[in-house]
């Protein structure tokens, strides 16, 4: 019995072997598909690395896209500030020029007013005055006439006359 253990020893080794060698390759096989799932899942994760290392750069240049726009609205903004005191105060000198402006036009006005109250006074007193020459001249022509008369009767001669006559010493 004993040789017939060595026997079936010897074959129930390489028995075994080939279960061990079926074994060994089996794991083999186990191990290279989770090497090829290993190096897919670390081709994955690499791409998805590249992809956040590239929003990241992108998100970098939107912050400083940011910062630039709003040094961009900051310095707008100071400007606009600017432009507004200096357009209130624009618009203080043209409120103070309108005012100066509308007393200017009522001065205007009064003066007009004033102008035609003296250019009325003037007309008047121009019709007063011819009113008063021409009683004058009537009044020297009445003389005249009223000395004429009297000289006429001096004299033989009437008024139109004379003309004809010459001058009588």
């Amino acid at each position: 019995m004993a040789e017939q253990n060595p026997t079936a020893s010897s074959n129930s080794l390489p028995a075994s072997t080939s279960h061990d060698q079926g074994s060994f390759t089996l794991k083999l096989i186990e191990l290279q598909e989770a090497l090829v799932q290993s190096q897919e899942k670390n081709l994955m994760l690499s791409a998805q690395l590249r992809e956040l290392e590239r929003m990241s750069r992108d998100g970098e240049d939107l912050k400083s896209e940011l910062i630039n726009q709003s040094l961009l609205l900051t310095d707008k903004s100071r400007e606009n500030k600017q432009l507004h005191q200096e357009l209130g105060r624009i618009t203080g000198l043209l409120e103070q020029k309108l005012q100066e402006t509308e007393e200017l036009r009522a001065t205007v006005v009064e003066l007009g007013h004033q102008l035609k109250t003296r250019e009325a006074e003037r007309d008047l007193l121009a019709v007063m005055l011819n009113e008063a020459e021409n009683a004058q001249r009537r009044q020297q022509a009445d003389d005249s006439y009223s000395q004429h008369q009297q000289q006429g009767s001096k004299s033989d001669t009437p008024g139109w006359l004379k003309a004809f006559k010459g001058k009588s010493p």
